[in-house]
């Protein structure tokens, strides 16, 4: 078993071409797509399961995943609705705000039927996010390939990536994401994201919190990345670089993570403090520089300029 498997949504962004977020250029991007990205572009073996409309959004979005190299052997196309399409509002800061065009797009009506379960056989780790537990048929797909995962010794990696904008009240976000909380092997929160799953501001009474899974890690901007891992935790700090464009930072540190956590020889609890602090370097590393263009996939780096970062 080798690489990684990311399920969830493939969609379009839309990004602004200049400061006043008037001119527009479409952008590759979903969450689980991205992460996929940006392990091929870093070396690894990733492949994508995932459902986009049968049009010419969605083409585009498959032919730019086999360009990088991702296996999109599991994607799926439908009439049923359209690719997603979301506007990215940049702020002089870099920081971004999405607007969801399409609701409910494709990527929502994936089924579990429509998944081959020997993927789980030929992959050593699964990534999934929230987006694809918002409603049916997706959901089900989504917990069936978590626990599909699981019984075939897969590691588990979960994002919430919280877009609060498509879900129909934060109640209902909270206990959706809460519910995928303890089958993850390895967490990725942003601090607002944990502020707001747990309620707590500070982030060591936030981390208490969340049940007691193996790897948590807590994005922080600008200020780094905290990690929790065999009862110890830890900081790393953050690239210092010029912020172009969030949007995919958070997704080129999970890929960090798991491409790197991929090619170690050793399971994850056998990792050592070391092991874990390296993985976390680099990831901040690899996060950092994707601020440093527009777009998500196009702002996901390869394996030699993370590399030349950490010398």
């Amino acid at each position: 078993m080798n690489g990684v498997l990311c399920l969830g949504e493939a969609l379009i962004d839309f990004i602004p071409l200049d400061a006043e977020n008037e001119t527009y250029q479409k952008a590759p991007g979903g969450a689980p797509a991205n992460v996929s990205v940006g392990i091929a572009k870093l070396g690894g073996a990733a492949t994508f399961i995932g459902k986009v409309g049968d049009d010419v959004l969605g083409q585009f979005l498959k032919e730019t995943l086999d360009g990088y190299g991702v296996n999109t052997g599991p994607m799926e196309f439908t009439d049923e609705a359209r690719t997603g399409v979301t506007f990215v509002t940049l702020e002089p800061s870099g920081e971004r705000h999405f607007s969801f065009y399409i609701n409910p797009s494709a990527d929502r009506f994936l089924r579990k039927e429509e998944i081959d379960p020997s993927l789980f056989q030929q992959h050593k780790i699964f990534h999934f996010g929230s987006i694809s537990l918002i409603s049916e048929p997706a959901r089900s797909a989504t917990l069936w390939s978590v626990k599909q995962a699981k019984k075939t010794g897969m590691l588990i990696s979960y994002d919430p990536n919280l877009r609060l904008g498509l879900w129909d009240s934060e109640e209902q976000a909270m206990e959706t994401i809460l519910t995928a909380l303890p089958m993850a092997d390895v967490l990725k929160v942003s601090d607002e994201e944990l502020s707001f799953l747990t309620g707590c501001s500070n982030w060591e009474e936030g981390i208490a919190q969340l049940p007691d899974l193996p790897l948590i890690l807590v994005t922080l901007g600008g200020q780094g990345c905290i990690w929790h891992f065999k009862g110890k935790t830890g900081k790393v700090e953050a690239l210092d670089c010029k912020v172009v464009d969030t949007t995919g930072a958070g997704d080129a540190f999970v890929s960090g993570i798991l491409y790197s956590i991929n090619e170690s020889a050793k399971p994850l609890m056998e990792l050592s403090e070391t092991d874990i602090v390296e993985i976390v370097r680099f990831a901040a590393v690899s996060g950092g520089l994707a601020t440093t263009k527009k777009g998500a996939m196009t702002g996901l780096p390869n394996l030699q300029e993370v590399q030349n970062l950490l010398k």
